[in-house]
C-alpha cells in the first residue's frame, strides 16, 4: 500500500509537470515553465525517499518548494495580483534552498538526524504553507477555483510539517501517503482547469483584423475613438487610465496606484514591459499583428522621470519592431508641452514631445516618430 501511494503520488506529479509545461509551450507563461520545473523535483523527491537518500531528499524537497514559491509570485505578477519588485521574487524564491542547505551544512558537523529530517521538511511544509497564503489573492480571477487551490496549498504545507513525526508510526505511513496523494490530485486538478481556462490564456486566436503599416502611431484622442472601433474585435493590450467602453476582446490594464485586479502602478514600467513583450510573442505565435496602445502617457510622466519614460517607449519600440507589432500612444489635445530640445538633453535616450496648434506637430525624438495631419505615423 506504501508503495502504491508513492507511485500514484509520483504519476500526479509527472502529469502536472507535462501539463503546465505544455501550457508554457502555448502560452508563454512563465509561471507555467517554474511551476512545472517546481512538480518535476517534487516527483524526483520521492525516489529519494524511497532509496533512503535523505541528503537528496532534503535538496530535491528544498528545490521543488523553492521553485514553487518563485513560480508564484511571478503568477501574481502575471495575474497583475499584487506587483512585486525581481529582487524580492529572487530572494523569496532561494530562501527555502537557502535555508535547508544551511540545516545541511550544520548536520555535517553534528551528524544527520530525526531533528535535522524534521526542519527540513518543516522549512518545505512551511513555505509550502505560505504559497497557498499568497495564492488566495487568485480569488479575484478565478474565483472558486483559486481560492480551492489556495486552501489545498496550505493543507498540504501542513501536511508536509507532519511527517517527520508521522513517518516513523508503521500504521499511518500509508495514510500520510494516500493523503499527500490526495492533496496532489486535488491540487493537480484544480492547476488544469485554471491553466486551460479563457482567463490564464488571455490572448484569444482570432486573428486580427485591422493592420497598420507603421509600427508606431500618435493620435489624438478623436482618432482613437474611431480606431477603438475599428480594433474592437482585436484582441489588443491596452494601459489605459479611462476604462469605460473598453472592447471586451482587449487586454486592458488600469494604470493606478490604487492596487486591484489588472492595475499595474504608474512606476510600474518593468511590469508593463514585461506584459508587452508577452503579448508580443503570443501574437507573433499565432500569426497576428500586436497591437498596444497606452493612453496615459501623462499620467506615467507625473510618477517617472522623463529619461524613465524615453526607455520605456525605446523598449517597447524595440519589441515591436522584433515582433512585427504595433505602438499607439494617445495624446490629449496640448496635454504635453515639451521641446524636442528638452528631450536632448536627457542624453541619448531622451525624447522630445511639443505641440503647434493642438496634435498638429509632433516628435518624439529618438522613437523616430514623424507628424502628419490627423494620425501621426512613424518612418519605420
Amino acid at each position: 500500500m506504501l508503495i502504491a501511494g508513492q507511485s500514484f503520488n509520483t504519476l500526479l506529479k509527472l502529469i502536472a509537470f507535462v501539463f503546465l509545461l505544455r501550457a508554457y509551450t502555448k502560452h508563454l507563461r512563465k509561471s507555467a515553465l517554474v511551476w512545472s520545473m517546481a512538480f518535476l523535483v517534487d516527483a524526483l523527491s520521492i525516489f529519494f525517499d524511497v532509496m533512503n537518500r535523505d541528503y537528496g531528499l532534503a535538496v530535491s524537497q528544498a528545490v521543488a518548494v523553492s521553485l514553487l514559491f518563485y513560480g508564484t509570485f511571478m503568477f501574481l505578477d502575471e495575474e497583475n495580483i499584487g506587483f512585486s519588485p525581481a529582487y524580492i521574487r529572487n530572494t523569496a524564491g532561494i530562501a527555502p534552498l537557502i535555508l535547508t542547505m544551511y540545516v545541511l551544512g550544520y548536520s555535517s558537523f553534528r551528524g544527520w538526524g530525526p531533528d535535522e529530517l524534521a526542519l527540513v521538511y518543516g522549512i518545505a511544509g512551511f513555505f509550502y504553507f505560505f504559497t497557498g497564503v499568497l495564492l488566495v489573492g487568485l480569488r479575484e480571477i478565478y474565483s472558486r477555483k483559486g481560492m480551492y487551490l489556495a486552501v489545498v496549498f496550505m493543507l498540504y504545507g501542513i501536511h508536509k510539517m507532519d511527517y517527520p513525526f508521522l513517518r516513523p508510526v508503521a500504521w499511518f505511513a500509508p495514510i500520510g501517503f494516500i493523503l499527500g496523494a490526495l492533496f496532489t490530485l486535488i491540487e493537480v486538478v484544480l492547476l488544469l482547469n485554471i491553466i486551460s481556462s479563457e482567463k490564464f490564456k488571455k490572448l484569444s486566436t482570432t486573428p486580427f483584423m485591422v493592420e497598420f503599416g507603421s509600427h508606431v502611431l500618435v493620435v489624438g484622442q478623436k482618432e482613437f475613438q474611431e480606431m477603438k472601433k475599428r480594433l474592437s474585435s482585436s484582441p489588443v493590450l491596452a494601459f489605459l487610465r479611462d476604462m469605460r467602453d473598453v472592447p471586451g476582446t482587449w487586454e486592458a490594464y488600469f494604470v493606478s496606484n490604487v492596487p486591484g485586479p489588472r492595475t499595474v502602478p504608474p512606476t510600474g514600467l518593468e511590469k508593463a514591459v514585461e506584459l508587452s513583450h508577452v503579448y508580443l510573442m503570443k501574437a507573433e505565435s499565432i500569426g497576428s499583428r500586436g497591437i498596444i496602445v497606452i493612453d496615459c502617457l501623462e499620467y506615467l510622466m507625473m510618477y517617472n522621470e522623463f529619461r524613465s519614460i524615453a526607455k520605456f517607449l525605446s523598449i517597447l519600440r524595440d519589441y515591436v519592431l522584433l515582433h512585427g507589432g504595433t505602438i499607439i500612444v494617445v495624446l490629449e489635445e496640448g496635454g504635453m508641452e515639451r521641446e524636442a530640445a528638452d528631450g536632448a538633453q536627457e542624453g541619448s535616450w531622451g525624447w522630445g514631445l511639443r505641440t503647434e496648434t493642438g496634435l498638429k506637430q509632433k516628435s518624439l525624438l529618438e522613437l523616430g516618430i514623424k507628424g502628419g495631419n490627423e494620425c501621426y505615423e512613424s518612418r519605420l
